[in-house]
C-alpha cells in the first residue's frame, strides 16, 4: 500500500473503548454498485458516509472492546483490504468531532466547548467564502412541519404529481400563447422602479413557498428538519430551510425528489399566477402576478435548476448520478492529477473513484468554476451599480476565494506537503517555472490583436430623396426607374397652410413697405426726434417681416424636391400611383437616386474599439454576409466626425442580428445605448454590383500586444462603462 499500514499515532486510540450514541442509525446506500454505510445523526440533521472497511470497525464499537482489538480482528478477516491505522484514526476523529461517540468516562467540558466554538467558526468561514449568500440560522421548524404535515401529505405521491402536471402543463401552453405579451421589453419592465418595489415584496414570499417545499418533502420521507433561517442573497434577505438530513434516504429518487420539491412548488405557484394573470385586468394585481411568474420561472431555471451552482440542481444531479460531494471530489481529483502527474508524486495513493466518476470529475470541475465566476462577477457588477464599494469588495473577495485562495493552497502544498518530500525540488522548480512562463506569456510576449464589427453597403446621403418639409405630395415629376441629373425635379408637394402664411406675409411686407415709404415722404425736411424713432421702428418691422417671408418661402420651395446626384430614381415610400395625396413629414424618406455601383460600406465601431482602430490599425479585411467564404482587403476612406447614438441601419442592432445593443426608446430601431463611431470603408472593384444595404463583416488587424494587457484594457473599459470610474 502507498500509505503505511501502521501509524505512529496509534497508541493514542488503541486502548479506547468507544461506542456509537444510541440515537445514531446506520443506513446502507448503494452508489454505482458499491456499498456504503451512512451514519444518520437525526438529532443534528447530519449524515456521515463511510466505506465498508471503515464501517466494519465503526459498527462494532460497543464500548466493551478496544480499538486495537477491533482493528486486529479486521486485519485477520480482510487482510490488505482492511483500513489502515491512519484511516481508523481519521474515522474516529470524524465521529468524535460530530459528537457521535459515547464512553463511560466523564465528558471533557473544555473539549465540548472547543468543538462547539469550532463548529460556529466553520459556519462563519463558510459565509465568508460565499459573501453573496450569507446564512443566518433562526428557528427549528420541525414542530411546525410536523403539525401541518397532515394537510400537505396527500401532495407527496402519484396523485400529487398528477395534480402538479395538471397545473403546470396548461400554464406552459398559456404562456406560449401570450409569449410576446409576457416577454415584450422584459428587462426594462422588470428593472423599472415601480416593478422593483413589487418584486421586493414578491420575492421573499415565493422563496418561503420554495423552502417549505423542501421541508415538507423531507418530512414526508420521515426526516427531521432542524434549521430554518435567513440567507442574504446579494444582500437581499430570503428564507432558507436546511433539508440536508434527506441525504440519509437510501433511495436516490427520494433524495432527488426532496431536492426538486422547492422548484416544483415554485412552478406550481407560477402556474396559478399564470391562470390568474390571464383573467385579471391590467393593474397592480396583474403586476404582482407577473412578478410571481418572473421570480418563480427565471430564478428556478437560471439559479436553482443550474447543476453547476451549489443549489437544488446540483444536489439533484449528484443524487441521480450517484456521486455524493460531486463538486468537492471533482476539485480534489484535479488536485490529485496535478500532484501525481505534474509534480511527480508517483507514490501517492490512487484516487478512490470509479472510472465513470473520474469522467464526471474531469468535466464538472472546470465547468462549475466557469459558471461560478460568471455568476459571482455578474452579481458583483450588479450590486456595484447601486453600492459601488460593496460591489467591488464582493468582487475582490469572490476572486480571492475562487482564484487567490486555491493558488495559495497550491503553493503551500508544493513547499510544505509531506507527499512531495522525495521530489520537492522538482515540484518547486516546476511550479515557479510554470508561473514565470505564464506571466511572461501574458504580459511580455506579443500576441495577435483583432477587433470585429459590422456595417452595410452604403448608399451616399446625397442619393437619399427625403421630404424637404411637412406637406402633401401632389405630383411625381420623374418616372420611377428613369435616369436623372442633378437639379432635375423629382417630387412636388404642397402645404396649404404654409402657402396661406406666405401669402399673408407678402401682404404684410407690402403694407409695411408702403407705410415706411409714406413716413419717408411726410418726414422729408423735418428732423424731429419722434419722427426719427418712428421711422426706425418701421424699418425694423419691415426687416423682420421680410426675413420671415424669406424663411417661409424657402420652406415652401423645399417642398419641391430636386435630384442632388446622377443616378436612377427609385421610390421607397410607396408605388408612384399611391404617392399623390400622401402626407410626408420633413426628413421622411421618399426614395433614392441610386448610382450605378456601390463604392463604400458604412460600418459602426463600438466606443471601446475606437481608440485602438484610430491609433493601432494595421489592416482590415471584410466579407459579405451572403458570401461568407470570401474575404477582401480594404481600407478606411472616411471617418464620420464625432460619435453618435444612431446606427446607419436597423440591421446593425441586436434585434436584427447586429452587435449593438438598442435603446428601447428608439422607434426606428437605430438608437443605441452606447456611443458608436462611423467609418466608410472602400469596396473592392469586384463588389461594385453588390446591392445596397447588404450586411458587411469587418475584421481589424491591430498592433500585436500581450494577452494580459489586452485583458487589463477590457476590464478597465468595463469599469469605465459601468461605473464612470
Amino acid at each position: 500500500m502507498a500509505n503505511p499500514f501502521e501509524s505512529a499515532s496509534w497508541f493514542n486510540v488503541a486502548h479506547l473503548r468507544p461506542k456509537l450514541r444510541a440515537h445514531v442509525r446506520v443506513r446502507r446506500h448503494v452508489y454505482r454498485g458499491a456499498m456504503w454505510y451512512v451514519l444518520d445523526d437525526g438529532a443534528a440533521g447530519r449524515v456521515h458516509r463511510f466505506a465498508r472497511g471503515a464501517y466494519l470497525l465503526i459498527g462494532r464499537l460497543d464500548g466493551a472492546q478496544t480499538v486495537d482489538a477491533l482493528w486486529q480482528r479486521l486485519v485477520d478477516e480482510m487482510g490488505e483490504d482492511a483500513p489502515t491505522q491512519d484511516e481508523v484514526i481519521r474515522a474516529l476523529g470524524q465521529l468524535h468531532n460530530s459528537d457521535l461517540l459515547a464512553s463511560d468516562a466523564a465528558p471533557d467540558t473544555a473539549d465540548l466547548f472547543k468543538r462547539q466554538k469550532k463548529q460556529r467558526r466553520q459556519i462563519w468561514l463558510q459565509n465568508l467564502k460565499s459573501p453573496m449568500s450569507l446564512r443566518v440560522p433562526l428557528v427549528d421548524p420541525d414542530r411546525f412541519l410536523t403539525r401541518t404535515m397532515p394537510w400537505v401529505q396527500p401532495l407527496f405521491g402519484w396523485a400529487g404529481l398528477a395534480l402538479w402536471l395538471t397545473l403546470v402543463v396548461p400554464a406552459l401552453v398559456l404562456a406560449g400563447r401570450h409569449w410576446d405579451e409576457l416577454t415584450g421589453n422584459l428587462w426594462d419592465r422588470a428593472l423599472s422602479a415601480d416593478n422593483l418595489f413589487i418584486m421586493a415584496f414578491v420575492y421573499p414570499l415565493v422563496k418561503v413557498i420554495h423552502e417549505l417545499g423542501h421541508g415538507f418533502a423531507a418530512k414526508a420521507r420521515g426526516r427531521e428538519v432542524r434549521e430554518m433561517g435567513v440567507m442574504l442573497l446579494v444582500l437581499f434577505p430570503v428564507p432558507y430551510v436546511d433539508a440536508s438530513a434527506a441525504s440519509a434516504l437510501p433511495n436516490k429518487w427520494q433524495r432527488a425528489t426532496v431536492g426538486a420539491a422547492g422548484m416544483m412548488a415554485e412552478l406550481a405557484l407560477a402556474a396559478l399566477a399564470m391562470f390568474a394573470w390571464v383573467m385579471v385586468e391590467p393593474g397592480t394585481l396583474r403586476a404582482v402576478l407577473f412578478n410571481v411568474m418572473l421570480v418563480a420561472g427565471i430564478s428556478t431555471v437560471l439559479v436553482n435548476g443550474n447543476p453547476l451552482l451549489k443549489f437544488d440542481g446540483y444536489y439533484i444531479l449528484a443524487d441521480l448520478i450517484e456521486i455524493p460531494n460531486l463538486a468537492e471530489r471533482s476539485n480534489r481529483f484535479w488536485g490529485h492529477l496535478a500532484t501525481r502527474h505534474l509534480l511527480g508524486a508517483s507514490d501517492e495513493q490512487p484516487f478512490a473513484a470509479t472510472p465513470g466518476e473520474k469522467r464526471w470529475f474531469i468535466a464538472y470541475a472546470p465547468a462549475a468554476f466557469a459558471a461560478r465566476m460568471v455568476m459571482m462577477l455578474g452579481i458583483a457588477l450588479l450590486v456595484a451599480k447601486r453600492f459601488f464599494f460593496i460591489g467591488v469588495a464582493i468582487a475582490l473577495w469572490s476572486l480571492w476565494n475562487a482564484i487567490g485562495a486555491p493558488l495559495w493552497k497550491m503553493y503551500s502544498h508544493v513547499f510544505t506537503s509531506p507527499q512531495l518530500h522525495k521530489n520537492r525540488q522538482r515540484a518547486v522548480r516546476l511550479t515557479v517555472g510554470v508561473t514565470a512562463a505564464v506571466l511572461v506569456l501574458l504580459f511580455a510576449v506579443p500576441a495577435p490583436h483583432h477587433a470585429t464589427t459590422q456595417g452595410i453597403v452604403w448608399l451616399p446621403e446625397e442619393a437619399h430623396v427625403r421630404a424637404g418639409g411637412d406637406g402633401t405630395v401632389n405630383e411625381i415629376m420623374a418616372a420611377e426607374g428613369a435616369r436623372v441629373e442633378p437639379g432635375e425635379l423629382l417630387v412636388g408637394a404642397e402645404n396649404p397652410i404654409l402657402a396661406a402664411e406666405v401669402e399673408q406675409l407678402r401682404w404684410r411686407a407690402h403694407e409695411l413697405q408702403a407705410q415706411a415709404d409714406a413716413e419717408l415722404r411726410t418726414g422729408a425736411g423735418r428732423a424731429e426726434a419722434g419722427d426719427r424713432v418712428q421711422r426706425e421702428v418701421s424699418q425694423l418691422q419691415l426687416a423682420e417681416a421680410v426675413e420671415r417671408l424669406t424663411t417661409q418661402e424657402r420652406r415652401l420651395g423645399d417642398l419641391t424636391i430636386e435630384a442632388e446626384s446622377t443616378g436612377t430614381f427609385v421610390l421607397a415610400a410607396a408605388p408612384a400611383g399611391d404617392m399623390p395625396g400622401r402626407y410626408m413629414k420633413k426628413g421622411e424618406l421618399i426614395g433614392y437616386v441610386t448610382p450605378g455601383h456601390a463604392d463604400v460600406a458604412r460600418i459602426a465601431v463600438a466606443q471601446d474599439d475606437f481608440e485602438l482602430i484610430r491609433g493601432h490599425l494595421r489592416s482590415l479585411r471584410l466579407k459579405l454576409a451572403n458570401r461568407p467564404g470570401d474575404t477582401w482587403d480594404s481600407e478606411i476612406v472616411r471617418a464620420v466626425p464625432g460619435g453618435t447614438f444612431e446606427l446607419p441601419s436597423p440591421a446593425l442592432g441586436s434585434a436584427n442580428g447586429g452587435p449593438f445593443a438598442l435603446d428601447p426608446r428608439s422607434e426606428d430601431g437605430t438608437g443605441t445605448l452606447a456611443r458608436v463611431f462611423l467609418f466608410d470603408v472602400a469596396l473592392p472593384p469586384d463588389l461594385r454590383e453588390v446591392p445596397f444595404g447588404t450586411r458587411v463583416h469587418v475584421r481589424f488587424a491591430l498592433d500585436w500586444e500581450p494577452l494580459g494587457w489586452q485583458g487589463v484594457r477590457r476590464i478597465r473599459q468595463l469599469l469605465l462603462a459601468q461605473f464612470d470610474a
